[in-house]
């Protein structure tokens, strides 16, 4: 049976508006976590920590129940598109087709965006392949202010979970694991 976690590892004020997504994606079905910055000013350049760095221990613990991961990041950009990263093709690919089909822009990685880094977070579940989703500011914006679009895109990204898994994806609490580390948001 695969877990999957939903994970927004530059949550808050770090990269806007990816708790709230990721939350949104994992819904009651799937794992949830966040690391939430919250400071007054400064987060990112004060909380950001390098993907293939991130070793917060709740994350770390919400990891190693997971078989898969998906990452919520957020991008620079004054256009709407998601960049779409990973070791995992089928997952990446039925991303890629389902948020197509929904009427979003999905633009190559830039550079250092892709998440091809076995360390990378969203390749450290289980399985060691995972995917990411890099929202630009512009999209992230648009997905805030409205509420149509915000479900078209969270339902695109469900839809091509549940492609790739099928009934697999369980939420990670039932398999024992403390609620805390499979639904969680850290606060910093």
């Amino acid at each position: 049976m695969r877990h999957l976690l939903i994970l927004a590892p530059h949550g808050g004020e770090i990269e806007p508006f990816t708790s709230e997504l990721a939350d949104l994606i994992a819904g009651d079905d799937f794992g949830y976590y966040s690391l939430v910055g919250e400071m007054r000013r400064h987060n990112f350049e004060c909380l950001h920590i390098t993907s293939h760095r991130f070793d917060e221990p709740l994350a770390l613990e919400a990891l190693a129940g997971a078989d898969v991961v998906l990452a919520v990041h957020g991008a620079r950009g004054d256009d709407a598109f998601v960049m779409i990263g990973g070791l995992d093709a089928r997952l990446t690919a039925a991303l890629e087709r389902s948020l197509l089909a929904a009427g979003f822009t999905v633009e190559p990685p830039a550079v250092g965006l892709a998440g091809r880094h076995p360390r990378n977070i969203c390749n450290r579940g289980r399985r060691r392949v995972g995917a990411q989703l890099e929202l630009s500011a512009a999209l992230r914006r648009e997905l805030r202010r409205d509420p149509t679009i915000r479900t078209r895109f969270v339902e695109a990204v469900r839809s091509a979970i549940f492609a790739v898994l099928g009934g697999d994806g369980v939420a990670m609490p039932k398999d024992g694991r403390p609620l805390a580390a499979a639904r969680g948001s850290r606060g910093v």
